[in-house]
């Protein structure tokens, strides 16, 4: 099911959807909501066809807002990895994903954050993420940028770079066998860290491209500690689309 101007779009299967914006933005003062339901057993993998550009309204200064419910049932796996949101100079976005996972389910959540397009400082962004396994809290956080705020730029926050990503696994059998893996580049630095409970979070901040890579590389490694066959939800590549203006 879905409602204009956010179209889900079958691809690959019964396994895996793509959404797509049927109109542009989203711009200063939307309002967007998408809730997904995995039934029992299921598997479900959720991309974009494009990278998300947030643009400011053209009436209003108001912030665009994105929430996403994602709720898994017993034994079952989501992966949910859309495209990077790229956030234009004088845009704000407040996005929050909320997931909710039953017994015996697993969610990978990957999100990619740009600061501006090519040649942009960038707006402002406030990401929160919540995970509860079986009702009981697992993860809450949440991430504020904003381009033009020299104390979140800085060495305290971003350090200047345009891009931050996050790689969340949750869920049933979840070890955080990656916990205090950590690298660094002249692009990227990046580390995962155990949660308390079945869960880890890499957290990764650099360059639109690096950043990116790093999520890759790390969800197929991700995909690798888990048993069974079903761990190749996980290791899912997002499409090729690059962010709008490019890296």
């Amino acid at each position: 099911m879905h409602g204009w101007p956010v179209i889900l779009r079958p691809t690959g299967g019964d396994e895996r959807v793509h959404l797509v914006h049927a109109a542009g933005g989203p711009l200063g003062g939307d309002d967007f909501a998408l809730s997904v339901d995995v039934g029992p057993g299921a598997r479900l993998a959720v991309h974009s066809a494009g990278a998300t550009l947030v643009q400011p309204g053209a009436a209003t200064d108001a912030p665009a807002r994105w929430t996403v419910e994602l709720q898994v049932g017993a034994g079952a796996r989501v992966h949910w990895a859309p495209e990077p949101t790229v956030v234009s100079d004088g845009a704000g976005m407040e996005s929050t994903v909320r997931v909710g996972l039953a017994t015996g389910a697993v969610a990978t959540v990957r999100e990619i954050v740009v600061l501006g397009r090519h040649g942009q400082r960038g707006g402002r962004h406030a990401g929160t993420t919540h995970v509860a396994v079986g009702g009981v809290p697992l993860l809450a956080h949440t991430t504020l940028l904003d381009g033009a705020d020299p104390g979140l730029c800085g060495p305290a926050g971003t350090g200047g770079a345009r891009a931050v990503g996050t790689l969340v696994r949750a869920g049933a059998g979840v070890v955080a066998t990656l916990s205090g893996r950590r690298g660094e580049t002249a692009d990227v630095r990046w580390a995962w860290s155990a949660l308390d409970g079945p869960g880890e979070v890499l957290m990764a901040v650099g360059t639109p491209a690096a950043v990116a890579a790093v999520l890759d590389a790390e969800g197929r490694g991700a995909a690798g500690a888990e048993d069974g066959p079903r761990g190749a939800v996980a290791a899912e590549r997002g499409s090729p689309v690059p962010a709008p203006g490019g890296s």
